[in-house]
């Protein structure tokens, strides 16, 4: 029977790997196989409860492939029973360890060892966009989009930018200018600005593209693609949320919020008459968009600003 607090996860329910939480993790997800994990950990012998091996007496976590056998098999499952954040004490029997030979000198033959490890993160390892079929490369276009969601609300900006751009790059493989993806014939998406609400289904009834995206999977490109662009500008980087803009207004070329975000990174940049246009365009679009409207006023402001700054200048240079 386990000890207080330790439950048994292994498979065969003899007693072989046993599992202590001492902090809870804070989500719901765990680590498939072949997820790169990052953890810290301390190995101790049952018997006496010496040190034999330990990642924090080292700089950076350890970091490797869970679940394809590079490591003990206690870490391989105990590991992915983990959550994000969550420390636990793994007991592993011998044959959940290092056999019955041990590792010598530090682990004897047959040695029963405690590691208590911390699970600080993990990264999935896909299949390249090229590898998988469209309806794949919606399905994780979709699931990136709602994780960029979590991340965002969490305020969370370098996360939420990962998971979006990760989604877009996946939705728009083998997409471009030259695959028709104008935003002719899209004018029934521009009249909403409602890119965070999830997508419907991709039913078979569903007319595909020449591209061989249909218009739902266009308006989660679109939703990935000006999301990302919104967490991009949070985060500091006004050039690449233009960009993003810009490649979502190839599939809807009235797009409200492209361009709202890209006149907003214009702004940023100092670009004050290409964010006023931009600006404008959307207004013209949605006139209801008073976001829209003060930013073209800010543009304005800006560029007196700038006039009367240099205006003050020659006054002290040549006054």
């Amino acid at each position: 029977m386990a000890e207080d607090g330790f439950v048994d996860i292994s498979a065969e329910q003899d007693g072989g790997l046993l599992k202590k939480v001492l902090v809870e993790g804070s989500s719901d997800e765990t680590p498939t196989p072949g997820s790169n994990v990052s953890v810290h950990y301390v190995g101790t012998l049952l018997s006496d409860g010496s040190k034999f091996d330990s990642s924090r007496d080292r700089p950076g976590t350890f970091k490797f492939d869970v679940g394809v056998g590079n490591v003990i098999k206690g870490w391989d499952v105990g590991i992915c029973t983990m959550k994000k954040g969550e420390k636990s004490i793994l007991r592993c029997r011998h044959d959940f360890a290092y056999g019955e030979h041990g590792s010598p000198p530090k682990i004897p033959p047959e040695a029963t060892l405690n590691f208590e490890v911390e699970l600080f993160s993990w990264k999935e390892k896909l299949k390249e966009p090229y590898e998988m079929i469209l309806k794949e490369r919606i399905e994780f276009a979709m699931k990136m989009k709602d994780k960029g969601t979590d991340a965002f609300k969490k305020q969370d900006w370098a996360s939420a930018v990962e998971a979006y751009d990760e989604g877009q790059r996946y939705i728009t493989f083998g997409q471009g200018s030259e695959s028709g993806g104008h935003g002719q014939g899209h004018s029934h998406a521009h009249s909403h600005s409602h890119g965070d609400e999830p997508c419907s289904g991709h039913g078979d009834e569903e007319e595909e593209t020449e591209a061989g995206l249909s218009e739902e999977d266009k308006k989660l490109a679109i939703a990935l693609l000006t999301n990302c662009a919104m967490a991009r500008l949070k985060a500091g980087e006004p050039e690449l949320a233009k960009f993003d803009c810009t490649k979502a207004l190839e599939f809807d070329a009235d797009n409200v919020k492209a361009y709202f975000r890209r006149a907003s990174a214009k702004l940023a940049l100092g670009e004050l008459d290409a964010a006023k246009e931009d600006a404008q365009k959307a207004f013209e679009l949605d006139p209801t968009n008073t976001e829209a409207e003060a930013l073209m006023k800010k543009a304005d402001l800006r560029k007196k600003q700038l006039k009367q700054k240099e205006k003050d200048m020659c006054s002290k240079m040549f006054g």
